[in-house]
Formats: structure tokens, C-alpha cells, sequence
């Protein structure tokens, strides 16, 4: 499928959990206006009825946005989307949420993945729940290998 019919596509559909992943894909591809392709990504999250979902489903854009070179909006995009996460409840969605943001911010680099792992250690005891031990875990394995970014942001 082109990338202006899949834009079409995306536009169609009606949650904004998923409306955003596929804009973000989509904004992968484009040949013009890849910003505006990712900002319609951030606006469809943005409708997203909690703080879990407007916040991880960013992920997707930021992942995009840093493999489209847009460098300087993925940081921001990724501040934003953490300041939002950091509100997250139960701590159990606040670890997910950060761990998708650090997974992506590695597509930017390691010094946003550093700055996200930071803040994952600062709002997510590993005694709270088994997801934050799991976060917390798997971010410190990929900050030592120094790689990150799950394949399904592909």
C-alpha cells in the first residue's frame, strides 16, 4: 500500500490508541510532510482516554521521528511524553509506559535512553510490582549492552 493510501487509511480509523500508531508508521514513510504526518500522531494520542495511553502510544512517534532525522521534535516529543507518564496509575502502567518510552528514546540515542532510564529508577520501585522489577531490569540490561529499540516500533 502507498504511503498517501495508508495515510487515508489512517485517518479512518477511530480509536486513537491505534489512529496514532498507524499515523506514526505512516509519517515513517511519507515523502513530504513527514512532521505533519507525526503531529496528527501526537493529536491522536493526545485523545486518548487515559494518561497510560496518551503517553505510550508516543512511543511509536518518537521512534519514527528520530529514523525520519527529526531529531530535535522526537526530544521533544519524548519530554513531553514522560512528563505525562510519570503520572501513570498504578505504578504497574507508569512502568510500562516509561519502559515503551525508553525503548523508543534509543532510537534517538543513548543519552535520551540514559535520561528516561533515570527517571524510571526515580518513579518505579522494583518492590511495587512485578512489571517495575521487569522494567527496571530490562532497562538496566539494555543500558549495558547500550542498545535498545524493540523491533516492533519497525
Amino acid at each position: 500500500m502507498s504511503p498517501g493510501r495508508a495515510l487515508v487509511k489512517a485517518k479512518e480509523i477511530g480509536e486513537p490508541w491505534y489512529r496514532a500508531q498507524a499515523f506514526s508508521h505512516v509519517g515513517r514513510y511519507v515523502e513530504r510532510d513527514a512532521l505533519v504526518v507525526f503531529r496528527m500522531a501526537a493529536k491522536a494520542a493526545a485523545e486518548c482516554d487515559d494518561d497510560y495511553k496518551r503517553s505510550a502510544v508516543r512511543a511509536w512517534e518518537i521512534a519514527g521521528l528520530a529514523e525520519r532525522e527529526l531529531v530535535a521534535e522526537a526530544r521533544k516529543a519524548l519530554g513531553a511524553a514522560v512528563k505525562v507518564a510519570e503520572c501513570v496509575l498504578p505504578f504497574s502502567s507508569r512502568s510500562e509506559a516509561i519502559f515503551l518510552l525508553f525503548n523508543a528514546a534509543f532510537a534517538i540515542g543513548r543519552e535520551e535512553a540514559g535520561w528516561v532510564f533515570k527517571v524510571l529508577e526515580a518513579v518505579c520501585t522494583e518492590g511495587e510490582h512485578w512489571r517495575c522489577r521487569r522494567a527496571l531490569r530490562d532497562a538496566r540490561v539494555m543500558m549495558e549492552v547500550g542498545s535498545g529499540a524493540r523491533d516492533f516500533f519497525c
